[in-house]
C-alpha cells in the first residue's frame, strides 16, 4: 500500500512539473510575439502591462483561476520605465 501512494505521490510531482514547464513555455512563446509585434518599439515590462491590463479586464472567475495557476502574478499595473526601444541587437553593440 505504501509503495502505491509513493509511486501516485511520484506521478502527481512529475505532472506538476511537467505543467509548471508548460506554463513557462506558454510565456515564454507569448514574450517573442509581443515581440515580434512591436519591434524596435518593444519593451520587456509592456508585456508585464498587458497581462495586467488583461487580468484587470478578466471576469472574477477568470482572475481566480489565474491566480490558482500563477500566485506571483502582479495584480497592480507595472509601468514601463522604457525609454529607448530595446532589441536584441542594440544590446549587443552598447558597451
Amino acid at each position: 500500500m505504501t509503495d502505491k501512494l509513493m509511486t501516485i505521490e511520484k506521478r502527481i510531482q512529475r505532472l506538476k512539473e511537467r505543467r509548471n514547464k508548460l506554463y513557462t513555455q506558454q510565456a515564454t512563446l507569448f514574450y517573442k510575439d509581443v515581440e515580434k509585434i512591436f519591434k524596435n518599439g518593444f519593451c520587456p515590462a509592456l508585456v508585464l502591462d498587458i497581462l495586467t491590463k488583461t487580468y484587470e479586464t478578466a471576469s472574477a472567475l477568470q482572475q481566480q483561476e489565474w491566480e490558482k495557476r500563477a500566485p506571483s502574478f502582479h495584480t497592480k499595473p507595472v509601468h514601463s520605465t522604457c525609454t529607448h526601444p530595446q532589441t536584441t541587437e542594440s544590446t549587443h553593440h552598447q558597451g
